[in-house]
């Protein structure tokens, strides 16, 4: 998915060595004039059929967007990896991919090691569901931004806090939302994509699916990207406008969680 961010998405299509595997990648543009230029940087792949613009300029956002790809082209079969541009991958991440999804037959989302610019792995995020206090605080803080900034958010947008280290295979709730690998499984079961916000909180959303569904989320750190953490929101804005951004889907959980029994 990209906002912006084709450069990144053409050095992460790169990075993943597309030419050297069986998988397809589709780049989802939710910025006007982002697919003229994933077409004019990725034309090689694009006539070799190894890569597809999806051109979204209405921008229905993170996991609305990667929704409208799945259906339109038809991708339930096999693993479906929902990842942001800002993420570089190293050459055998695909077959690791593949071999994890075989490996936990019953896991619907695979979540992999992924290593943000504060050099600690962002996974796994989420071990248990979050209770419906925590997201009541969360929603108050952020409808503050100053208040956030302080209690939440570290300098250049950064989160001040970071999971503790996992365990490989480790059973977890929900994994990062940067990048989200769904199996077959997931859709088979009846698993939806249908988060009704464009950005934030599609961490909560599977998680909650996958909870709905009586499956598993596996952390697997064999599986290992780097984030560089500004193609979804820009690395320029300042952390108030994003602690802005997320109070509408923190309220909407923090809503739904109490009427859950979170």
């Amino acid at each position: 998915m990209t906002y912006g961010g084709v450069p990144d998405a053409a050095a992460l299509i790169e990075s993943l060595g597309v030419a050297r595997s069986t998988w397809r990648v589709v780049v989802a543009c939710n910025k006007p004039g982002d697919a003229d230029e994933a077409t004019s940087r990725l034309d090689d792949l694009l006539d070799d059929g190894l890569v597809t613009i999806a051109d979204y300029p209405d921008n229905p956002g993170y996991l609305p967007a990667a929704a409208r790809a799945v259906e339109q082209f038809g991708l339930r079969g096999g693993p479906v990896v929902i990842s942001n541009a800002d993420l570089v991958a190293g050459p055998k991440c695909l077959a690791e991919i593949t071999v994890a999804a075989e490996h936990y037959p019953t896991a619907m989302w695979i979540a992999p090691s992924i290593i943000g610019a504060l050099r600690r792995d962002q996974n796994p995020m989420l071990r248990r569901r979050p209770s419906a206090k925590r997201l009541r605080l969360l929603a108050a803080l952020h409808r503050f931004p100053r208040a956030a900034d302080l209690a939440v958010l570290r300098r250049n947008g950064h989160g001040a806090t970071l999971p503790k280290p996992g365990r490989a295979g480790e059973s977890v709730w929900a994994g990062h939302g940067s990048c989200i690998v769904l199996t077959a499984l997931f859709f088979s079961a009846g698993g939806a994509l249908t988060y009704p916000f464009k950005l934030f909180g599609e961490e909560l959303w599977l998680g909650a699916e996958v909870e709905r569904l009586g499956g598993e989320v596996r952390y697997v750190p064999e599986i290992r990207l780097r984030h560089g953490e500004h193609a979804t929101t820009g690395s320029h804005r300042r952390r108030g406008e994003i602690a802005r951004v997320k109070y509408e889907g923190l309220r909407y959980w923090a809503r739904r969680a109490r009427a859950e029994g979170w």
